[in-house]
């Protein structure tokens, strides 16, 4: 076989193959909550700085992640929405403000129970 030939033959197998070859999915948005998944609205009603929001489903042992991150607060006087997994509703929640004084609540029914004014029935329980 000719090298001109051996070449073109190369190639359409090549573009052939690519044709073939199934594009890639676009790149998947971060998940948003679904229209029927609870939120829970805290309100800081205190003078003081929350540094900390654990939120847990109440059949869970133990609190997992800060939901404010690194570098989030909530100031006096301010608020912020938490978007919970759809299907559950029965949660506990621990809030520790500046200077790691912390109060809790459990089993919060989020999905009758939407806002929270703070401060809440403190709790000193530990998990």
């Amino acid at each position: 076989m000719s090298r001109p030939i051996w070449i073109a033959m190369a190639l359409a197998v090549a573009l052939g193959g690519a044709a073939l070859a199934q594009p890639k999915p676009p790149a998947q948005e971060p998940a948003t909550p679904s229209p029927g998944a609870p939120a829970l609205t805290l309100r800081n009603t205190t003078p003081n700085i929350i540094n900390n929001v654990f939120i847990s489903l109440s059949s869970v042992q133990n609190w997992g992640q800060d939901q404010l991150g690194a570098s989030e607060v909530i100031r006096a006087g301010g608020s912020r929405t938490f978007n919970l997994p759809a299907g559950d509703c029965d949660y506990d929640i621990r809030i520790v403000y500046q200077g790691n004084v912390a109060e809790e609540r459990r089993s919060i029914n989020a999905c009758t129970e939407q806002n929270l004014a703070l401060p809440m029935a403190a709790q000193r329980l530990g998990r």
